[in-house]
Order: structure tokens, then sequence, then C-alpha cells
């Protein structure tokens, strides 16, 4: 199979279309109240809100969640790894201390669980992706990266492989070992521009 990837500029984070054989997949959301970004870069593409099958949150830190709600609501799925679940009410607070009225907390009872074991049937059977989720802690405990087996990578914030050896980090160092070892060639960042590895 061969995907389709649409960068999607959302304020300061890049969100992915991952376009399959039979569906689509996001990764990644703005800040809450980009919504209606969102939906332009869309439109930008010839492409509208209803084309985004699947949702997957790369960490749950503000920049990257903060429309997950408004978008469940208009019936995009989020999938979401057990790895991830105690993390899915972190940004609650910060949205609260900043009283952010755009900013609605996910019923993660609508969610769909996704094992990482399990991402790459059910990825190939929903939306035609030939790839997977896995687990790379380093920026948060939290982080999973897609990959799929074209060599296209897609990480939310884990830091640039040349920059691992300054963090120090065993769970980075480990993270980047596994993507490397699945045949990462190209990483698509949610704040840096792409890297070929």
């Amino acid at each position: 199979m061969h995907e389709h990837i649409t960068p999607l500029r959302c304020g300061h984070t890049i969100c992915y279309l991952v376009t399959g054989s039979s569906g689509s997949l996001l990764v990644d959301t703005g800040f809450a109240g980009s919504l209606g970004e969102l939906g332009s870069q869309l439109k930008m593409h010839g492409l509208d809100l209803r084309c985004t099958g699947y949702l997957l949150v790369t960490h749950f830190h503000p920049d990257h969640m903060g429309i997950a709600q408004d978008l469940i609501d208009l019936g995009v799925t989020l999938l979401l790894p057990s790895c991830q679940a105690p993390f899915v009410h972190q940004p609650d607070r910060m949205y609260a201390h900043d009283h952010n009225r755009a900013f609605r907390p996910i019923r993660e009872e609508a969610a769909c669980r996704l094992e990482p074991d399990d991402s790459r049937e059910f990825l190939s059977i929903r939306c035609g992706i030939d790839g997977q989720v896995v687990q790379t802690p380093g920026h948060s405990p939290d982080s999973i990266s897609l990959v799929l087996d074209s060599g296209d990578a897609f990480v939310g914030d884990l830091c640039p492989f040349g920059q691992v050896d300054l963090y120090g980090d065993a769970r980075m160092e480990s993270s980047w070992e596994r993507l490397l070892g699945l045949g990462v060639s190209v990483v698509h960042f949610a704040h840096w521009p792409d890297d070929r590895i």
C-alpha cells in the first residue's frame, strides 16, 4: 500500500493526515481553539474534517491534544493505547489555569483502546495503512510514534536523532534504537522540519 501524507499546521504544531487505501488517521492536533485552523488547512488541500476517521495523539501535552474532544464530537475516533490512558487528563489543569474556554476535556470512554501490538492489523483493516504504533518514551513517558513500512515515522516531540547524545536519557536512546530497528528513514516532527536518517 502507499499512504499519502498531508502536513497540517495548527498554530506551532504540525499535525499529519495519513491517508491509506480505505481510511485516514490524523496524528496530533493543535492547542484548544484551533479547530477552525485545522479545518482551513484541510480545505486548502481539498479535504474536510469528514475525511478524518481516526486520531492518534503522540503524547498528551496541551499543544498535541487541545481539540481532541472537538474532533471526537465530529465523529473522529480517538485511538488510545493503555500506556497513554493515565495521561489523558494531564493538560486539563493547565487549560483550567489559563481559563481557556475553548478547551473541552477528553471523554475517554468514547476512545478506541488500541495496543501497539495490535496496531498493525487495526491500521491495515480500518485504514489501509501499512504500519504500526510503537511506544517511544523520552520526551514524555506516554510518547508513542506511528511508523509506516515506507520508512516514515511521526514522532511528535521526540528529540532529533542527532541530538540524542546531548540528553543522556536512556529511554530516549532506546526509543531511537527501536525506530531505527524498524527501518525508519524519514522522521516527521511536530515542531521541526522533516529529517532524513
